[in-house]
């Protein structure tokens, strides 16, 4: 994806709150999820069945966003994912992210 903004509209530093920049380039919060979820798939062999690669791909994004937000709730994460709570809760778990607060 591709975003422009109207000259003068926005400087590099001024950039959208749910951006950043991985190597000089400026990514979406949507993007980094991805791009997270597709590094943890891509780390699998290449011999695995499709169903693991798509486990591993939303086990990535959540993991993101665990790191990223711990104390946000398990169906957020979820919907924000594209995945259910039941992967979340086990990733949770696995990574020992509670939440310290509701949200």
């Amino acid at each position: 994806m591709t975003a422009r903004f109207a000259p003068g509209a926005l400087s590099v530093a001024e950039m959208p709150a749910s951006w950043d920049e991985v190597d000089g380039i400026a990514y979406c919060l949507s993007c980094r999820r991805r791009m997270a979820g597709e590094a943890k798939a891509e780390m699998l062999a290449e011999e695995e069945d499709k169903p693991d690669l798509v486990r591993a791909d939303a086990e990535g994004r959540v993991e993101f966003e665990l790191i990223r937000t711990p104390d946000r709730c398990d169906t957020r994460i979820a919907r924000a994912c594209g995945t259910n709570v039941i992967v979340v809760r086990q990733v949770r778990e696995r990574l020992g992210t509670y939440p310290t607060r509701p949200v």
